[in-house]
């Protein structure tokens, strides 16, 4: 009884919200995540606290948010997502040391690096590049989902009834 109940409850959501809410879900993934792989840098460097702040602000305020969705929640979660995309490409900055191509080009340099071997690359001996990027995935399908709807390119495409 109670599954049917939570079942057609999730039913009567729209989709974008459904879509906000997993996204949300992904933000606590990657909070859980993100404070095991920061564990060292928290006591090194303020920086490393961005994503963690932003994660868990997404997260609570998120919340609050899609519960609020009709009445400006969407709009603030689109804020929200938008951020991810500024942390992201923040943290792709500090993770190379501002030196973006040469980090990009690292990364893709291990494409050639024999299976086993590590290439000369010492394991957590630098942070990695492409990480923070997860930030501007996340970002941009929030975005996606929680831009305002233009009404009327939605009506010139929706099928004739």
């Amino acid at each position: 009884m109670a599954i049917r109940d939570l079942t057609a409850r999730w039913s009567a959501i729209g989709r974008d919200q459904r879509i906000a809410a997993s996204l949300l879900g992904g933000a606590a993934l990657l909070l859980c995540e993100l404070r095991f792989e920061h564990r060292e840098a928290l006591g090194e460097t303020w920086r490393s606290w961005i994503p963690l702040v932003y994660s868990s602000v997404t997260l609570l305020a998120g919340l609050v948010a899609l519960l609020r969705w009709n009445t400006g929640g969407r709009r603030v979660l689109a804020v929200l997502f938008g951020a991810g995309i500024a942390v992201g490409l923040a943290g792709f900055w500090f993770h190379t040391g501002g030196h973006l191509l040469s980090g990009v080009r690292d990364v893709i340099a291990a494409w050639r690096v024999p299976l086993g071997q590590d290439g000369g690359i010492k394991m957590g001996g630098q942070p990695p590049a492409l990480a923070p990027l997860a930030f501007c995935g996340l970002g941009s399908l929030g975005l996606l989902v929680c831009a305002p709807r233009n009404t009327k390119a939605s009506d010139e495409n929706s099928p004739e009834e």
